[in-house]
């Protein structure tokens, strides 16, 4: 067992995920935001994963003179994917051990290897046995932690598998189903609340900041999230509801848990990554700031062409208007989209746009068309909310 054993501590830190597999230059703007918030990255190094030709290694392509030159310590986190129909030792090994001199080479701060791997919840023992081996063959100085899945609470070889471990991150984020999305808050707590009944070992808690999208296949449903898939089925988009996670977070932050060491966020936001929150809502959301929306509503383009957008630049869903009115000179033609229907006066000169939805929100950093008008002049005059 590594004899620098992370210890139980009355603080409560936060960390971040880097999930990238291709780092690119908005990490340095990225890496610079989080410094003040962020103690310790957690940083996709390798991952392995189950094709149709068999198990394939992929090595991310991270800037480790960047990373060094952030100082932060660093957890070097290996992804095995839960399909695999049998763990790898000698050649893991040999991987995890080249990474780790390379990084610490170039001055990256490794403090702990971390193992990301969806073990079913009856190989549980058998994974506990693959980690002992697995040690075994690592620096005694270095730490070693795994995700764990809510499903392993209480199931056999739960116990043996923390035995082998110097610290656990429960991970209380997934897709359950489109109805329950990509973050219940009741569960998460209910999930935390057994984990600190069973914990053997210091626990960090994994929440989101990120949203998902289901993607309907002829047999199957894929999951959008860090990458953008290629396919040409149905999207329906898993908002995640960001008073939700801050909600949680503040429930953690005041539970007595001796064990308790913060949470760890998923994932650091980048300029380019569509699916996460932006840096500013991630900053407020873990720092306990209020959370509001910030609806705008504008007239875009120029005569005789307008459109009608609305915009949120808050940190929560903004509910849409139920009517616009709009006054316009010499208009020949209008219409309203997403969900708004039109209606015009008798000289054409008059619009109002109904919402015909019953509860229809604007998601944060989301931009939508509500309708558009070929008028002379045009004015957004009055917005009822």
């Amino acid at each position: 067992m590594c004899s620098c054993t992370p210890q139980a501590s009355s603080g409560f830190s936060q960390h971040i995920y880097i999930w990238q597999r291709v780092w690119n230059s908005d990490h340095r703007q990225a890496l610079a935001q989080s410094k003040a918030d962020f103690s310790v990255l957690r940083v996709l190094a390798l991952q392995l994963h189950q094709a149709k030709v068999g198990p394939v290694w992929t090595q991310a392509k991270v800037d480790l003179a960047l990373l060094a030159a952030d100082g932060r310590a660093v957890h070097l986190v290996v992804r095995l994917d839960g399909q695999l129909k049998q763990l790898p030792k000698a050649v893991l090994q040999q991987k995890i051990l080249t990474l780790l001199q390379l990084w610490q080479q170039q001055g990256v701060q490794v403090t702990q290897l971390e193992l990301d791997y969806d073990c079913a919840s009856s190989q549980l023992g058998a994974y506990a046995n693959w980690i002992n081996e697995l040690r075994q063959a690592l620096p005694q100085t270095l730490a070693l932690s795994i995700t764990a899945l809510p499903d392993w609470l209480g199931k056999p070889g739960w116990s043996e598998l923390q035995q082998q471990v110097d610290q656990l991150t429960l991970q209380v984020h997934s897709v359950i189903s489109p109805e329950q999305g990509l973050f219940q808050p009741k569960l998460a707590k209910d999930w935390t609340e057994q984990l600190a009944a069973e914990a053997q070992k210091p626990f960090y808690i994994a929440v989101p900041s990120y949203h998902s999208a289901l993607l309907k296949q002829e047999q199957s449903t894929l999951v959008e999230s860090e990458q953008a898939l290629q396919s040409p089925g149905e999207r329906q988009e898993l908002w995640l509801d960001a008073l939700a996670v801050q909600g949680f977070s503040l429930w953690l932050k005041q539970q007595n848990w001796p064990l308790l060491q913060g949470l760890v966020w998923f994932r650091l936001p980048l300029a380019s990554d569509k699916r996460s929150w932006s840096y500013s809502q991630l900053q407020a959301v873990s720092s306990g700031k209020t959370l509001t929306a910030d609806l705008k509503l504008s007239l875009q383009g120029e005569a005789p062409q307008f459109e009608v957008v609305a915009e949120n630049h808050g940190f929560v869903a903004a509910s849409l208007p139920p009517q616009i009115n709009l006054s316009g000179g010499h208009c020949k033609a209008a219409d309203a989209v997403s969900g708004y229907q039109l209606n015009f006066s008798k000289d054409k000169n008059q619009l109002q746009f109904v919402l015909t939805e019953a509860e229809a929100m604007l998601q944060p950093r989301q931009r939508l068309v509500l309708g558009w008008a070929t008028c002379q002049h045009l004015t957004l005059w009055v917005f009822k909310g």
